[in-house]
């Protein structure tokens, strides 16, 4: 009798504010990059994304991002496929801000020991990261200059900017 094994996944998990409520991790992100010479940006909407690697179904991850990760009074979720997105014209960014893989990821682990104590299988690892979303025009390498000077620390993160769509 052979067992079949269940294949390893990569799923992300995005997880937000819903657009009614104020975003202050946004505004004082926003505030810093102002800061850095980018006066034509003009919004940020800070949110988390959860990428989980390991023997879980579509169907246990929506549970997981329903019951674990999102509170459904304030924040809303979704499952993002791993694609790029299309150009706009540099009026919409995307800016992901990862631990380095050699770095510890302390809310990963936790998040892993708890997708265990629900009852669901043990992903193999879990990373967390913060996204950014800004609305304005700006030029991506000076974007990314603004980033590592103040949304990430070079030496512990990857950050990742990309144009994004609305």
């Amino acid at each position: 009798m052979s067992v079949r094994a269940m294949p390893i996944a990569t799923h992300l998990i995005e997880v937000r504010l819903r657009p009614e409520f104020a975003d202050a991790e946004g505004a004082a992100a926003l505030a810093l990059l102002l800061a850095q010479s980018q006066p034509s940006l003009r919004d940020a909407r800070v949110s988390r994304v959860y990428r989980i690697n390991g023997p879980i179904t579509a169907n246990q991850v929506q549970q997981v991002a329903k019951d674990l990760l999102c509170d459904p009074v304030t924040q809303e979720h979704r499952v993002v496929a791993p694609t790029s997105p299309p150009l706009n014209g540099m009026n919409f960014w995307r800016v992901e801000v990862w631990l380095k893989p050699s770095v510890t990821d302390p809310v990963g682990e936790t998040v892993r020991d708890a997708i265990a104590d629900m009852g669901l299988p043990r992903p193999d690892s879990v990373r967390c990261a913060l996204v950014y979303r800004l609305s304005g025009r700006a030029n991506k390498a000076s974007l990314e200059k603004a980033v590592a000077r103040t949304l990430a620390n070079p030496l512990i993160h990857d950050a990742v900017v990309s144009e994004a769509h609305p």
